[in-house]
């Protein structure tokens, strides 16, 4: 049975190994990135290996809602029923960065981002017969804290390893929120920590430093493979609101199992992301 599969950031590193997977499985897959012709070469390359491969590229602005809501309303009239949504679009920035909307560019693009995405796309997940949603997440959470006053003041006491910490503690937040309001829905929502991956994400650190690093990180393909498994395996299709590490279970830090934070941060992203 062929099925729906978008992925935002599939156009390299682990995404572009989940949509190489999916589409391998006869999947039809939608990847969507700000860069729209790398999404449409990394679409050539996958159809160069997989003839038959039923794929395809968006352009995606997650920093900019307007541009969200234009992917959303082309994602739905090529997908109405959508059976995987994989929320993989990520980035690390060494200094401060911020959005048109004012706000840091990795809890902006990440989590607010996605936030918005996922809340125009949820009927189409909730219409399949097994939705699932797949949130790429961080071991690095563990160094986050929401602090609430920075989605107004992103300079406020700045480093970017706390800010990348503080958006996937997020994304992890709204993993389990939005498992618990879809409970009994039959639509599953789990995250995943890939390891530490060679991808692109390290592009801002110094060359010298950045070789050093890669040469000792999983493959993007190793990275992936958690997020495939939670998009195709059968036994997890009443598994919700987890997040895993190598396809394990694992608890993730006191925080990110706060339902309170989870709800109060659910409030906070429906305002600032014009919900």
């Amino acid at each position: 049975m062929t099925r729906n599969v978008f992925i935002t950031g599939g156009n390299n590193g682990i995404g572009y190994e989940m949509a190489l997977a999916l589409a391998a499985r006869g999947d039809r897959v939608i990847i969507a990135s700000r860069d729209l012709a790398r999404s449409q070469a990394a679409v050539a390359r996958i159809k160069a290996t997989q003839a038959n491969a039923q794929i395809e590229a968006l352009a995606l602005d997650l920093g900019d809602f307007a541009d969200i809501d234009r992917c959303a309303a082309d994602v739905l009239a090529r997908m109405p029923t959508l059976d995987v949504l994989i929320l993989n679009a990520g980035l690390y920035t060494l200094k401060l960065r911020t959005l048109q909307s004012g706000f840091e560019a990795m809890f902006g693009i990440m989590h607010l981002g996605h936030f918005r995405l996922t809340q125009k796309l949820l009927d189409a997940v909730k219409a399949a017969a097994q939705g699932r949603v797949v949130v790429t997440s961080s071991a690095i959470h563990a160094l986050g804290k929401i602090d609430e006053a920075s989605f107004r003041d992103p300079s406020r006491h700045w480093i970017g390893l706390s800010a990348y910490g503080q958006a996937k503690l997020a994304n992890l937040l709204f993993t389990r929120e939005l498992a618990r309001r879809l409970a009994g829905s039959g639509v599953t929502v789990n995250a995943f920590h890939p390891g530490t991956v060679a991808t692109g994400i390290y592009d801002e650190l110094p060359a010298p430093v950045r070789k050093l690093i890669v040469a000792a990180m999983l493959t993007p393909a190793q990275g992936a493979d958690t997020a495939i498994w939670l998009a195709t395996a059968p036994e997890l299709k009443n598994v919700s609101g987890e997040y895993f590490v190598r396809r394990r279970v694992r608890p993730g830090s006191a925080a990110s199992r706060s339902v309170e934070l989870a709800q109060r941060l659910w409030l906070y992203s429906e305002e600032l992301a014009g919900f």
